[in-house]
């Protein structure tokens, strides 16, 4: 199936008039224009904005999240809108993003679940000086660790190190592991079911993705 097909692009391009294909010089693809959208979430008001942005889009999506640039300057290259070195937009954590794009893994659920979310708040935030509606994360390592941290319902980086390093082995091998979450038992029999939210991740990339993100994350290790 051709990346198109997958990511079901005729689709998008139909509902995003103003977005369109450009060249792309590193394979994948690239979408870029303006993106507008309504949203809304319990508490706060409706929003409707548009931003100018550049999609890129790897041939292994989904486990390879697409890459987001706001190209309008509607938002600060300020810490507090969690701007990326690279000015990329930080949507969150690599594992909160593959659980979210698993919805609905296309170019539209992507833009529903991942950057629309993250676009509302900023908007929110510019317009009305709300905090990031759905939460943000600290910078760096740390945040990473807390959001693994809520997502699994363990504590401590080498308990998230643990799972991700997990999410790398065979499932048979990583069951007779120690399981991360202190219950003293091997994974597989875990009391607390943490075996069967993990398996749930084993569904969204390859082993191989997972132990090329242990080592990119926690380099230091």
């Amino acid at each position: 199936m051709s990346l198109m097909s997958k990511i079901k692009l005729e689709d998008f391009l139909d509902k995003h008039r103003s977005m369109s294909i450009k060249p792309s010089k590193n394979g994948g693809l690239i979408v870029e224009g303006k993106l507008y959208f309504t949203a809304k979430t319990d508490g706060y008001r409706e929003v409707k904005d548009f931003y100018k942005i550049r999609i890129k889009v790897s041939n292994n999506f989904p486990s390879a999240i697409p890459e987001v640039e706001e190209i309008g300057n509607k938002v600060p290259r300020k810490e507090e809108y969690h701007i990326n070195p690279d000015n990329t937009l930080c949507l969150g954590a690599s594992l909160r993003l593959l659980q979210l794009l698993s919805r609905d893994p296309t170019l539209e659920g992507f833009v529903e679940y991942c950057l629309i979310p993250y676009l509302y708040g900023i908007s929110l935030k510019k317009q009305d000086g709300e905090e990031l509606v759905f939460g943000e994360l600290a910078h760096g390592e740390k945040g990473i660790i807390d959001e693994y941290e809520k997502i699994f319902g363990i504590t401590g980086k080498d308990s998230v190190k643990q799972i991700i390093k997990m999410l790398s082995m065979k499932k048979r091998v990583a069951n007779k592991q120690l399981c991360p979450c202190g219950c003293k038992n091997r994974l597989g029999k875990c009391s607390k079911k943490l075996n069967i939210k993990i398996n749930q991740f084993r569904h969204f990339a390859a082993r191989s993705w997972y132990k090329k993100y242990e080592q990119e994350t926690f380099k230091e290790a």
